[in-house]
């Protein structure tokens, strides 16, 4: 379990900045550099690597994964995306993986995922040599998830046609609308037809933390491969990532090797993580974690999971009710895209464009759909109620000028 120490001050001060004055994980990055532990065989790192390993389970705890899940810190998401799905295609391709590779395939494979889906996965298949034409990008609906039906027919399509589906990534929170696709029917399916379940859980997937969300995450425990960022919401700065896995075995598989120079000893207490990733020279990025874990506890993770969704549903709320604004998309967690009802795609990016260059709020676009819309995420602890009003105010008085 994660437990706190006692504190007599509470988490949010009336300024909302008392967790910035408390921010430890500088420090844990001055004393990660001072040890300068090479985190990779366990014989150079034994204290880090038991950190690590319960960073790791802690993180697998919080997503509900099964207990002898494992896995290892990565530099953040796209990298755990990277190692996941290289996990599916060794998994799926067996000895071949290591010894012919994709060379001479005569049934390429094929992967899945919403038109949704980050970035980072189009990276990887390329990286894996894959080829981004065989990445599949399914539809979505009116909520933005995936639909599975339509997953479904290509699936079987793909199979009348010659080719080799392999894995379904699934999105825990998309980056544009913050959507959840329906883990539940994709983990039933990818079991009825023996494919990879990798859930990119980056951008949501650890707002389990919250029973607000965590029915809709029930079924990561059925991934077979699962990607974190808990340098979202877990209070913690950048580099720091995760990849869970069900079976550690699969990521010693695809990446194990044990060259003379390098004298492995194997202790059941211990893991040699080189032989999880790509990695073999490791920084400690795992000790800013736990420190941040232990001081800060899981009720505080949980009051800045909701208040941030909370600050969302109000933005959502405003746009909703007033006809000068049109909500392109759900609110379903801490993404809110909307746009100036009586503007124009051109028109409307001019409001964005001055509304950031006013310093009043940092806002990005957002295409949904094809539709041009300014996005807000909510991720800064310092932001209040106040502070939406004024937003959506202001976009409504430069809409006007």
């Amino acid at each position: 379990m994660i437990r706190r120490p006692p504190r007599s001050t509470p988490l949010y001060s009336s300024a909302a900045s008392d967790v910035y004055r408390r921010q430890i994980s500088p420090f844990a990055e001055a004393v990660a550099a001072t040890l300068n532990q090479n985190c990779n065989l366990w014989t150079l790192s034994p204290s880090a690597n038991a950190v690590e390993q319960k960073v790791v389970r802690w993180l697998a705890e919080i997503v509900g994964a099964d207990s002898a899940a494992g896995g290892l810190i990565t530099s953040g998401g796209s990298v755990a995306n990277l190692i996941g799905l290289t996990a599916a295609r060794d998994h799926y391709l067996g000895d071949e993986a290591r010894t012919h590779g994709l060379q001479g395939r005569q049934s390429p494979l094929t992967l899945y995922t919403s038109e949704e889906a980050h970035s980072s996965i189009d990276k990887a298949v390329s990286q894996l040599g894959l080829g981004v034409e065989h990445l599949r990008k399914i539809a979505t609906d009116d909520n933005f998830r995936i639909r599975v039906d339509l997953l479904r027919e290509r699936v079987a399509q793909d199979r009348r046609d010659g080719f080799s589906p392999f894995c379904v990534v699934a999105s825990a929170g998309t980056v544009t609308t913050g959507a959840f696709d329906p883990l539940d029917q994709i983990a039933k399916f990818c079991a009825e037809e023996g494919l990879w379940l990798h859930v990119d859980g980056a951008y949501g997937a650890l707002s389990a933390l919250s029973e607000r969300f965590r029915g809709q995450l029930q079924a990561l425990k059925h991934a077979d491969s699962i990607s974190l960022d808990p340098h979202k919401f877990l209070f913690t700065s950048f580099e720091a990532g995760c990849i869970l896995v069900k079976d550690i075995k699969t990521l010693e598989h695809s990446y194990r090797v044990a060259p003379s120079y390098l004298a492995k000893e194997d202790d059941p207490d211990f893991v040699n993580f080189s032989d999880l990733g790509p990695q073999l020279s490791r920084g400690f990025k795992a000790l800013k974690i736990w420190w941040s874990l232990r001081y800060f506890g899981k009720a505080a993770y949980v009051a800045t999971v909701e208040r941030m969704a909370d600050l969302a549903q109000q933005m959502g709320q405003i746009a909703s009710a007033s006809p000068d604004f049109e909500l392109v998309a759900p609110v379903t967690f801490n993404a809110v895209c909307f746009r100036v009802a009586a503007l124009d795609d051109d028109e409307n990016r001019s409001v964005l464009r001055r509304l950031v260059e006013s310093g009043t709020a940092f806002l990005g676009p957002a295409n949904v759909k094809g539709r041009f819309a300014m996005r807000a995420c909510f991720m800064n602890l310092r932001t209040q109620p106040a502070d939406v009003e004024l937003i959506m105010s202001e976009v409504l008085r430069l809409s006007r000028t």
